[in-house]
């Protein structure tokens, strides 16, 4: 049994020898390496077979010992065509070939083909066209042939990449909640006085838009705790004033559905719902009879931390402080450590976002202390998962790979069959993937980033708009970064498609950031459409999801 592959060479070792193992030739593995990890021809074909920049000047020269090269040659003949690289020779192309033993046409074939039809430039980046449900179609590219016979033991669908660690995704029920938003959109225009509120009465005004959203809110909610309930788990009203179990137990269902509906469509369309539930459940601990106090505080403190997490994304710091703060005093009165380390892991990555590394640092080690008292490996994992994310924010790359080490250890010893506790909803492989894509884009490694992102966008639900719109935003960074513009327009024009639904200021600041850096591209023609695509989203949107907002009191939202 192979060894698990633990950085990106090791995976690029592994796949080449596959690959040469079912008879494929080099350039059939160059342009695998070369769709799958994003680089050029010429550094595909090097990558393939397992070179350095130095290793490959060293065989250059043994080979050729009347015109010696050095690594500098090899990057600035791969840094080509851009303005840095050095466009190498006929006789260059052709001894390049000889050494990777492949066509002169292998070493190009990522250049503009000028015979083929020629296509509006909009058309690399355009909203996708209308699909049954609404819903738009997968944004994967269809598998190459050369990796499905590499790993014949994997599905050969389309949008199906080789994940390392956690296998081939596991394929969703045809009835999944939340898997196809735009049909229970459409089931609940069915219904007269749903139909009402969905109707805009300026022809389609895109805050009249929102405002239907939010009166949707709580019917959300419960059509997403639902079947978590199931029929039995119904019970028959309380009498007036008493707590009970079923009360309590169908409480924390509901705010399983609010968890659900605000990683679909965001925390604006969710929040006053929460902070309703919120009131509510005050008295509940309050009335709530000594055998149950503990699991009132429970759910309680779930809630709380679920506010704190949309006041987070909403730019609301001080008041994600103080419902973070309030659910992990819930965590100890109900002396739930795994609900504790998942608090504090979310105080960590609030302190790291206003740039305080020591006491993010500090949250992520007792995040991971509190865990180390739970039975949940799902706790352990997404303790390290938050320490890995703040060591890489303050820079310190050695113990942030260790820590994803650490989570993936943790994960790889998790039972996904067995359902945990609903707080962990959101957490699984694709969670993990777009952590390591966050970590590789803090650490300065584009490359691994917009790998590990893809791996992520494969496995995460399309349903949850908001969490994938942050993973295509991150992924734009990193495809920016390494200069592939394109795609970067592509996943970046996907993810503010998505913000029109499901925004938030920290998802509005990760794109900023993404169309920042594309700012030495402006001149190019997709860059220009995309601006003005991004325009158009951001006028759908409407004021509601500006910036702005997020310099309200504390005291409107407390």
């Amino acid at each position: 049994m192979s060894r698990k592959p633990r950085s990106l060479k090791q995976i690029q070792a592994q796949l080449s020898d596959q690959l040469r193992g079912t008879d494929h030739s080099w350039a059939e593995i160059g342009r695998e390496f070369q769709r799958r990890f994003h680089v050029n021809a010429r550094v595909a074909m090097r990558q393939a077979r397992g070179w350095t920049q130095p290793e490959a000047a060293e065989r250059w020269t043994r080979r050729w010992p009347d015109d010696p090269k050095t690594f500098k040659n090899f990057s600035y003949w791969e840094a080509w065509p851009s303005s840095t690289g050095y466009a190498p020779s006929l006789e260059v192309l052709d001894r390049m070939a000889q050494l990777y033993e492949c066509s002169v046409a292998d070493l190009l074939s990522d250049l503009d083909d000028y015979g083929a039809k020629k296509r509006p430039v909009f058309s690399q980046v355009r909203e996708p066209g209308p699909a049954v449900g609404g819903v738009p179609p997968s944004r994967q590219a269809p598998q190459p042939h050369a990796l499905a016979a590499a790993a014949p033991h994997l599905p050969s669908g389309p949008g199906v990449r080789f994940d390392p660690y956690f296998g081939p995704p596991p394929p969703r029920p045809a009835d999944e909640l939340g898997a196809n938003p735009g049909e229970l959109l459409s089931s609940m225009n069915t219904v007269a006085e749903i139909s009402s509120l969905m109707e805009s009465p300026d022809g389609g005004n895109s805050l009249s838009r929102r405002s239907a959203l939010l009166n949707l809110s709580s019917l959300f909610a419960v059509a997403a705790a639902a079947p978590l309930a199931g029929a039995d788990a119904i019970a028959p009203p309380s009498p007036a004033g008493r707590v009970d179990a079923p009360m309590i137990e169908n409480t924390g269902l509901i705010v399983g559905g609010l968890r659900q509906q605000n990683a679909a469509l965001g925390p604006s369309a969710t929040v006053q719902t929460g902070l309703a539930m919120r009131a509510m459940m005050e008295s509940v601990v309050k009335d709530a009879p000594s055998g149950l106090t503990g699991q009132a505080w429970v759910v309680y403190g779930d809630l709380a931390h679920l506010l704190g997490w949309m006041m987070f994304n909403m730019g609301q710091d001080e008041a994600a402080r103080f419902y973070y703060d309030d659910a992990r005093k819930a965590a100890y009165q109900a002396d739930d450590y795994e609900l504790a380390a998942n608090i504090l892991a979310a105080q960590a990555h609030l302190s790291m976002s206003a740039g305080d590394h020591q006491t993010a640092i500090d949250h992520a080690q007792a995040a991971e202390e509190a865990a180390k008292r739970s039975p949940s490996r799902r706790a352990k994992a997404y303790a390290a998962d938050m320490t890995a994310r703040v060591y890489a924010s303050a820079g310190q790359g050695a113990r942030s790979l260790a820590a994803l080490e650490r989570e993936r250890k943790q994960m790889q010893r998790i039972d996904w069959a067995e359902p945990g506790a609903e707080r962990w909803g959101f957490y699984g492989p694709a969670f993990y993937w777009a952590r390591e894509s966050e970590c590789h884009l803090l650490l300065g490694h584009p490359v691994e980033a917009a790998d590990a992102g893809a791996l992520a966008q494969q496995r995460f639900n399309p349903a949850y708009l908001h969490n994938n719109a942050m993973a295509l935003a991150r992924r734009a960074q990193a495809q920016v970064q390494f200069g592939d513009v394109p795609a970067a327009c592509r996943a970046l024009a996907e993810a503010a498609r998505m913000a029109t639904l499901a925004g938030s200021v920290r998802l509005t600041t990760e794109m900023t950031r993404a169309r920042e850096q594309l700012a030495p591209h402006e001149s190019e023609t997709i860059v220009q459409a995309l601006d003005v695509r991004m325009a158009k989203y951001r006028r759908q949107r409407g004021s509601a999801d500006k910036p702005g907002r997020a310099s309200a009191s504390v005291e409107e939202v407390l």
